[in-house]
């Protein structure tokens, strides 16, 4: 099964961009980001939560704002079928199940592997609630580690909340993970669990003061 590829077309990545961003301050009452990631000549491997419609909303503010790379995303085949102007912006296909699966992760090393991009990589593979604090993550991730170097790995939540407020905020939380050279599902997932369940407690005092 052949990976549906993103023609990447310029003008379409900037208006959608655009579009994207008035959707965001339309729906949103604001957005902040929380920790510290200063990006570099190394590409990036974005791997946030999966809770949302708006997960891929998120990811391109958080490229607009802070990144600054080209941009790539992978998607079940299925969900890129149903809206291929994703395939516009930089989205590619993945079936899990199927033997093109390895043909995927390896198009997903070959994007890291150019230092100017960006990778968004949800490796629950399913929507889960964003207070849900036990992940478990598909085996792909290893894969790409371990076949790409000179990346950086991003680990990222996004939580949203109302409080007293008609409109949510969202807090983006980064975090970089560093084990690259030994990398292990194992360890990550629950690297990226403890991440998580450290946001939402950072979210709680956040919106305390």
């Amino acid at each position: 099964m052949e990976v549906i590829k993103p023609p990447k077309i310029d003008l379409f990545y900037f208006l959608f961009k655009v579009y994207a961003n008035l959707l965001l301050n339309l729906h949103f009452r604001e957005i902040r980001i929380e920790g510290n990631f200063t990006p570099d000549n190394r590409s990036v491997l974005l791997v946030p939560n999966h809770f949302s419609w708006w997960d891929v909303f998120f990811a391109l503010k958080l490229n607009t704002t802070l990144l600054r790379k080209e941009f790539y995303l992978m998607m079940l085949e299925s969900e890129l079928k149903k809206h291929r102007f994703f395939a516009k912006l930089g989205a590619f296909s993945i079936v899990p199940t199927s033997k093109g699966m390895l043909q995927s992760l390896r198009f997903a090393s070959e994007v890291l592997k150019q230092p100017n991009n960006v990778l968004v990589y949800y490796p629950q593979g399913r929507l889960h609630s964003q207070h849900h604090m036990g992940l478990e993550f598909q085996k792909g991730i290893e894969r790409i580690a371990q076949q790409s170097d000179n990346f950086r790995l991003l680990m990222c939540a996004n939580l949203i909340d109302y409080y007293n407020y008609k409109k949510p905020s969202l807090t983006i939380y980064l975090q970089e993970y560093d084990r690259l050279t030994d990398f292990s599902l194992t360890q990550f997932q629950l690297t990226y669990n403890l991440f998580l369940k450290q946001s939402i407690y950072k979210q709680d005092k956040l919106y305390k003061q």
